[in-house]
Formats: C-alpha cells, structure tokens, sequence
C-alpha cells in the first residue's frame, strides 16, 4: 500500500539533530533508546541527548495510530486533509515565540500516511536546560526534596502570575494551561522563568466559551485546579489580583473566584490522576537510573494520555 513520509526540520537545527540521529521519520519513529520521558497507550516522549556534552537535547513527542480505527478516527477529526498534531503544535509554539511569549523551541515536526490516512506523527523540541514542569516541581516542593521560604513562594507565585498575563496580554490562548505543560527553572537572580509546552490554543469561535465565561478565565481554571493540591486559598487568591493587575470591586472578583472554581472542578478529578501518575513515573525513573547505573537522575516529565 502507498506510503509517504514528511519531515520539516529548522534549517539551524538540521545538522544538530542529524548528529542526534533524529533527521528522518523512519529514524525518528523507530527510535527506542533515549529516556522514556512520557507515554500513553498511544502517545510517547522520549528525551534524547545532545551529541555533545555542551549541546541541549531534544524531546521527541511521537503519536501512533496503528489501528484503521484510529486513522478514520483521525481522518474525521481533520488530519485527512488538515494539520496532524505535532505540525499543528510546532506553528502554536513558533507563533508564541514570534510575540514574546516565552515558549519552548519546536525544531522539527513530521509524519507517515499509509493511502493518505495518518500512521505516525511527531512533534521535537529543544530541551531547556535546567528547567522542570512545574507539576513535578510542586510533588518535590510538597515532598520536602525542595524548599521555598514564604517570600520565595510569593514571588514565585506574582511571577506565574506575570507571565500569563503577558501571555494573554498578547492575544495568545494556550488552551492545555495545567501545571505539567508549564516549565520552571530559577534565574540567576532566583528569580524563576516560565516556558510554555503542549500549546492547543482556542480557535476563534471556541475563544467565544460559554455566556459570561471569557477564554482566558477558562484559562486559570486549568491552573487553579493543578494548583490546589499544593497552594492554600489565600495564594490563590493573591495570584488573581496579580494576574488582573488592578483593582476590581469585590463584586466582580468574586464572581471571577467562583467561575474559576466552578470551571475547576470539572478537571478536578482527572488532574489528580494526573498528579499522582506524575508522581508514579518519576519513582519508576528513578529506580531505573538507579538500576543503570546513571550519573544523573532523568529529566522530569509527566505521563501522556
């Protein structure tokens, strides 16, 4: 049966990721070594190396659809003729980054069809180096494997806030807002730096939302519901008037708290899964790297659905 394969790399990441091994679909998709850094039944993430010890590495985040249900399941949903996910997630984060929006880099993305009907598609982006999805580093917070002192939580917390608010300043939506899509490192100063990955944002007409909930209030109810394992009410609430930069009379921000809230809940459930199968992977990475002998432990990440 007639196969094609596509690959589109960043012209000043083709060599780096040649050197990599990761310069053709067919390389890309049979690749099995490299760090396990997510997975799902039908999705997976692997972080591969730099070829040199002073060049970042890469997350390959690959999607497989091995059944012809899935493909016709796809075909329907769009990839027939329209964008497959890992070409659509490099254009969201390219945009972002084209407005200041500090994203991660996307550097390549590419796909397999078999009679036109999408296989296999992949999306690869530059590791930042230092940087943890804030997911994992709330689990290490919440351990005692870190510490942040009252101060340095409000500072962290006015900079999250900051930074989306930046975001949206700048028309972006990224649509998949949750803690583990959000990557955190500190700065020089201690100050910490936020980077953006797994952008899906809202097309127009679903930036409409519901009758009185605007987009980017749907937005921090996916932060809201990430953060209520690890942050109190009142952080919460400091993180509100932050993001909204002035004052707004007690009205109106308690009916922003209970839209947030309400919107909340309805990922409250499947969030906390999330977390604790978070919290699961990097024990299994672990004890791997333990078992391997590994210098260093294995970048944090979180599983994929």
């Amino acid at each position: 049966m007639l196969f094609t394969e596509h690959i589109r790399m960043d012209p000043a990441y083709r060599e780096p990721l040649r050197r990599c091994g990761l310069d053709t679909v067919e390389r890309v998709l049979q690749r099995i070594d490299g760090r396990v850094a997510a997975w799902s039944r039908s999705t997976d993430t692997l972080y591969v190396p730099g070829a040199g010890p002073q060049e970042p590495g890469f997350y390959v985040k690959r999607h497989f659809f091995r059944s012809w249900r899935k493909r016709f399941r796809g075909a329907l949903r769009g990839t027939f003729f329209g964008m497959q996910r890992g070409q659509a997630e490099y254009l969201a984060l390219n945009a972002m980054r084209n407005v200041g929006v500090p994203a991660v880099r996307a550097v390549a993305y590419g796909e397999r069809r078999v009679a036109h009907f999408l296989t296999a598609c992949f999306l690869i982006t530059e590791e930042v180096p230092g940087a943890q999805n804030l997911t994992s580093y709330a689990l290490d917070i919440a351990r005692g494997t870190r510490t942040l002192t009252p101060t340095q939580r409000h500072t962290w917390i006015d900079a999250l806030a900051d930074a989306l608010a930046d975001m949206h300043a700048t028309g972006c939506s990224h649509g998949n807002l949750f803690f583990r899509n959000i990557m955190v490192r500190p700065s020089p100063s201690g100050s910490p730096e936020f980077f953006f990955l797994d952008a899906q944002p809202l097309r127009p007409w679903e930036r409409l939302g519901t009758p009185g909930v605007t987009w980017w209030i749907r937005e921090l109810a996916q932060v809201a519901v990430s953060a209520l394992r690890f942050t109190h009410r009142t952080e919460r609430l400091r993180f509100l008037r932050r993001y909204l930069r002035e004052s707004v009379s007690p009205e109106t921000l308690k009916g922003q708290i209970e839209q947030i809230e309400r919107l909340a809940e309805q990922w409250r459930k499947h969030e906390e899964r999330r977390i604790r199968l978070s919290a699961l992977f990097e024990q299994w990475n672990l004890r791997l790297a333990a078992e391997l002998g590994a210098v260093s432990p294995p970048p944090h990440a979180e599983p994929t659905q």
